[in-house]
C-alpha cells in the first residue's frame, strides 16, 4: 500500500510538470504594448484640439535571439477610433489607414533585445516616416479629419503568432481625451 501512495504521489507530480512545461512552451518572451503619442513621440492620453494623434503598437522582444512575427488575427479594429459619448451616441471614426500590411509576404524580424512597432498618425504628415509595413510612403492613409473636442476610444482584441506559436488573445484598450 506504501509503494501504491508513493507511486501515487510520483505520477502527480509527473502530471502536473508535463502540463506546466506544456503551457510555458506556448508563452512567449514578448510585451505587446499599444500607446498613443504625440508628433515628439511623448505618450499620453489628452491631446489638444487639432493636435495630431500617433497610434503605436510595439513588439519588445526581451530575449536574446530574433524572433518573428507572422500576423495577428483582427485587423479589422486595429487602431478604430471612435468619439464617445456624442448626442448620436458613440460615433465609429474608422482606422488612419486604408492597409497596414501592403505587400507583406512571411514573417517580420523582431531583434534581440529590440522592438518591432508600428506608428501610424490620425493625419497624415508627408514631412515625416511613420512604421507601415510594405507600403509606398503615403499610399497606404485614409482620409481624415483633425480630433475636436471630446472622448475618443481605441481598442482591438487579437492573437499574434510569433516564432509559429499562436498567442491567447489580448486584449487592447486607451481612452483618451482631446480639449
Amino acid at each position: 500500500m506504501r509503494n501504491l501512495t508513493k507511486t501515487s504521489l510520483l505520477c502527480g507530480v509527473m502530471m502536473l510538470t508535463a502540463f506546466s512545461c506544456e503551457k510555458d512552451k506556448n508563452e512567449l518572451p514578448v510585451e505587446f504594448k499599444m500607446r498613443l503619442l504625440d508628433t515628439l513621440g511623448n505618450e499620453k492620453t489628452v491631446f489638444n484640439e487639432g493636435e495630431n494623434v500617433i497610434f503605436s503598437f510595439v513588439i519588445n522582444n526581451s530575449t536574446s535571439e530574433d524572433m518573428y512575427f507572422a500576423g495577428m488575427n483582427n485587423i479589422d479594429d486595429f487602431f478604430r477610433l471612435y468619439k464617445l459619448n456624442t448626442s448620436e451616441g458613440d460615433i465609429d471614426l474608422g482606422k488612419p489607414y486604408k492597409h497596414i500590411f501592403c505587400e507583406y509576404i512571411g514573417a517580420l524580424r523582431i531583434p534581440a533585445n529590440g522592438i518591432f512597432k508600428i506608428e501610424i498618425p490620425w493625419l497624415w504628415n508627408e514631412n515625416q516616416i511613420y512604421g507601415y509595413i510594405g507600403c509606398p510612403h503615403g499610399s497606404y492613409h485614409s482620409v481624415t479629419s483633425p480630433l475636436t473636442k471630446g472622448y475618443y476610444r481605441t481598442a482591438f482584441t487579437s492573437s499574434f503568432k510569433i516564432n509559429n506559436v499562436q498567442t491567447e488573445e489580448k486584449h487592447f484598450e486607451i481612452k483618451f481625451t482631446v480639449k
